[in-house]
């Protein structure tokens, strides 16, 4: 029997296990800001759970009181790794889905089934499949990094990722593919960058005497407008710049606001574009010359470039190893970023959107599973898996 076909069987006779795996995770909802005592059941969940199978975990401190604590975790040994990438936060608020698990024929809603405890547990399935299979090779390890801010921007993470990325042969990021289609991959991201705008004028009686104001709102609106109007969609520039949030001034009061400020989210689709809006943001200059601007922030995820040849490469071999399993494998280049960024950006050849299929990401009560497809896309995995840890190719390190 061949190994495509073993694990083909193997994911599909443990599908229920999986599932309901799946389910205790998503019932242990686990805000990224939420209540610490969220964070440590939804983390010692997965601790108890991946120790069972022989995975070394160790509990990494975030030292952020924002967040809960990373878990990474190893099995096998050798001087040769890859490394499977997740999280265990959601954006969800506690309680925003009502009912945590809903089944509606073959979805399964519910607060990170998608986004991305599928994925997690997907890694949980993947490795049991190779030890109990006897395919997991005997020199080889696997590092499986789980963080708690994911969400957030990986602000406590980041640099664990792009660490054990470098000693990595390959990063597998197990975030969701986009929609149901089984053979979707995520192979590059924009890179982001985060800014905020403060704005000091003048107030004045927006009845009695509005002429005296220096409007912080009028210039912060014609700040968003230019900022936005940046934004190249059709072109190869591939930039987008949008306005999240202007807070200027308060309802019902009369009086043209002095202060406010300006949030705004910039996306790039390489490093050169990243460095080059970033300088225009950062020396943006005021309308009003009586107004002072200040600007904080800056890039926060560097470009997952799918063009660099290790990215190609190792998305060519998934391809082909979905061939084995009748499957086209078609990857898209996406705007939202992950920490598929964070490890791209050390070199490491990375391949994103290997977990789940389904839709709705960061929507209440609409995130949802496609149970069709679970089987075939973590055999998938496990095979691609297999296939660069039994390779010759070096290590990223």
């Amino acid at each position: 029997m061949s190994v495509e076909k073993q694990l083909l069987e193997y994911m599909e006779h443990n599908k229920e296990e999986l599932l309901s795996k799946l389910k205790k995770a998503v019932s242990l909802e686990s805000p990224t800001e939420g209540d610490k005592n969220d964070l440590l059941k939804c983390r010692n969940y997965f601790e108890e759970l991946f120790s069972e199978i022989g995975f070394k975990c160790s509990v990494i401190p975030s030292k952020d009181e924002r967040y809960g604590d990373h878990l990474y975790m190893e099995l096998g040994v050798g001087e040769e790794q890859i490394l499977f990438v997740g999280h265990y936060d959601t954006v969800y608020e506690k309680g925003a889905f009502g009912e945590v698990w809903k089944e509606e024929g073959n979805k399964i809603k519910g607060p990170g089934v998608l986004d991305m405890k599928g994925g997690n547990i997907q890694v949980y399935m993947i490795a049991k499949a190779l030890k109990e299979l006897n395919l997991f090779p005997n020199n080889k390890k696997t590092v499986f990094f789980l963080s708690s801010d994911e969400e957030a921007g990986s602000y406590s993470s980041y640099k664990h990722f792009q660490n054990i990325a470098k000693e990595s042969k390959a990063a597998f990021v197990m975030e969701s593919t986009k929609g149901d289609y089984t053979g979707g991959l995520k192979i590059g991201r924009y890179g982001r960058g985060n800014y905020t705008i403060n704005a000091k004028g003048k107030p004045a009686h927006s009845g009695q005497e509005p002429e005296k104001a220096e409007s912080s709102l009028i210039e912060l609106a014609q700040q968003a407008i230019y900022l936005e109007n940046l934004s190249d969609y059709k072109s190869n520039q591939k930039v987008t710049i949008a306005c999240t949030c202007l807070k200027s001034g308060a309802s019902g009061w009369p009086t043209v606001p002095g202060e406010g400020k300006l949030t705004i989210d910039a996306r790039f689709a390489t490093a050169d574009l990243a460095h080059k809006y970033d300088e225009i943001i950062q020396n943006v200059t005021s309308f009003n010359p009586n107004i002072e601007l200040t600007i904080k922030g800056g890039i926060e995820k560097p470009p997952f470039n799918e063009k660099e040849h290790k990215h190609q490469n190792l998305y060519e071999k998934a391809k082909l190893i979905g061939e084995k399993f009748n499957l086209n494998m078609k990857g898209i280049v996406t705007r939202g970023g992950s920490d598929g960024n964070f490890t791209s950006s050390v070199g490491c050849p990375t391949i994103d959107g290997l977990g789940m299929s389904g839709d709705f990401v960061h929507q209440p009560g609409r995130e949802y599973i496609n149970t069709d497809n679970i089987a075939l896309r973590t055999a998938f995995v496990a095979r691609l898996a297999l296939e660069v840890l039994n390779s010759e190719e070096e290590s990223n390190g």
